[in-house]
């Protein structure tokens, strides 16, 4: 197809980490489909960057704060209209969120974007009337669908997986960033579409950043002197809402969980003599900004912190990244930009995707549970990662690699859908005869 419109949706935006993949997605999609035209519905169009050529909208939900709250009577009479032949591009003049679903309607091809886990249970107060609502539409439109690279699950709500087989039974291209999603994902024992585990798609694209900016970053912030041996630690926090969801002493433990990462960061930099960047990954409505502040006032060396600029793209934190010597990260894609860099990275994680991702690098034995984690095992996992840094940087370059081989299978799977459809054959054995091509 030389032509063809893509729609992707269930996009995130003011996240660093939501930025980096989906700029990937984006990059991959310019090779694959050079003339397409890309449209991404998001909660936020403000806080996502994607570059030129990229048509960013607002996205919409069965629920929303905004006037008229609940949409889902409009959204239903909407679709039958509009299936029915009863033009309505008109209304998007009145009702803003006509115009992200005639995006919907009008697209050759709807990809679900990287992220997640948006369908499970873990944050199930978005998956139906949004994340699943979306894929509902494509299909009832008669659209090509690929969930792109996300993680998935758990499914531990019986009623919730009627509807999740439903929909996902009809989605032509599954590809998932980590086992541990696939093995959730093969629980609900769905039939139909092609399903591949790859991995992030952050990892399919190298960085592209001046390194000379880099340096003029980092010599801003005090940071960079050749004449400093001092090496740089990176460390990344994350808040309540994902290390304690569900939990009624959220607040107490986040309190917990601040007092204990001062404290390793000044062990840290009294140990090895060290300076730390940290990591701002959310900006925007869920800055974590305050978060980090709270953390570096704990501090007894907070002289010794610097707080990336939250303004830096995801492409300058990569980068940044690259002049690390150990990573201590909480939130995921923190985790991936270190791995990519080939850091040596301790993981507090919060969801299986975190678990994955360190499993598939071969850094499985420096993964902490943030629900359990002591101050005494997190110091002595940094020190102990610390000690044997070198290596382990030798050691996960190659499961590295194999990583950002993965990752291009996402696009891959997309040129497999694309050739399908020109050919008019969407069936699951066309599509994997078309990816095995590849």
């Amino acid at each position: 197809m030389s032509s063809v419109r893509i729609v992707v949706t269930n996009s995130h935006g003011d996240n660093r980490g939501d930025e980096a993949a989906q700029r990937s997605l984006v990059r991959m999609l310019r090779r694959v489909a050079p003339d397409a035209e890309l449209t991404v519905l998001t909660a936020w169009p403000a806080g996502l960057d994607l570059g030129e050529g990229v048509r960013v909208r607002r996205t919409f939900a069965a629920i929303d704060r905004a006037f008229p709250f609940f949409h889902l009577p409009l959204i239903v009479v909407w679709m039958l209209l509009r299936r029915g032949g009863v033009p309505m591009r008109w209304l998007a003049r009145v009702y803003p969120a006509a115009g992200a679903m005639e995006e919907l309607a009008r697209a050759d091809v709807v990809i679900s974007a990287p992220g997640g886990p948006y369908i499970g249970d873990l944050y199930r107060r978005h998956e139906i009337g949004e994340h699943l609502l979306h894929l509902f539409i494509a299909r009832w439109f008669g659209k090509p669908i690929m969930i792109y690279g996300p993680s998935m699950g758990p499914f531990r709500i019986r009623w919730r997986n009627v509807l999740r087989r439903w929909i996902l039974r009809r989605v032509q291209i599954i590809t998932l960033r980590d086992p541990i999603s696939a093995a959730y994902l093969d629980e609900l024992k769905i039939a139909g579409p092609v399903v591949e585990v790859t991995a992030d798609s952050a990892f399919q694209c190298p960085v592209e950043a001046d390194p000379a900016r880099i340096d003029q970053i980092l010599a801003e912030m005090n940071l960079f002197d050749p004449d400093d041996p001092r090496p740089l630690v990176g460390f990344t926090p994350a808040g309540a809402r994902w290390n304690f969801k569900q939990d009624p002493a959220a607040a107490t433990r986040q309190d917990q969980y601040t007092r204990i990462m001062a404290e390793a960061l000044d062990r840290m930099i009294e140990s090895y003599g060290c300076r730390v960047i940290v990591f701002p990954q959310l900006y925007g409505r869920n800055s974590d900004l305050s978060l980090i502040e709270s953390i570096a006032a704990r501090c007894r060396y907070h002289e010794h912190l610097r707080i990336l600029p939250a303004t830096l793209d995801s492409d300058v934190q990569q980068a940044v990244m690259q002049r690390l010597e150990i990573m201590v990260g909480n939130r995921y894609h923190s985790v991936v930009f270190a791995l990519k860099a080939r850091v040596p990275t301790v993981c507090i994680a919060y969801e299986h995707k975190s678990v994955g991702v360190m499993k598939e690098a071969g850094l499985g034995d420096f993964v902490l549970d943030v629900t359990t984690m002591s101050r005494d095992e997190l110091v002595a996992t940094i020190d102990r990662l610390w000690r044997q840094r070198d290596a382990v940087r030798r050691e996960m370059d190659p499961a590295v690699r194999r990583l950002e081989e993965k990752a291009l299978r996402n696009s891959h799977a997309v040129r497999a859908l694309l050739d399908a459809m020109g050919g008019g054959d969407l069936s699951p054995a066309t599509i994997r005869r078309r990816l095995a091509g590849d």
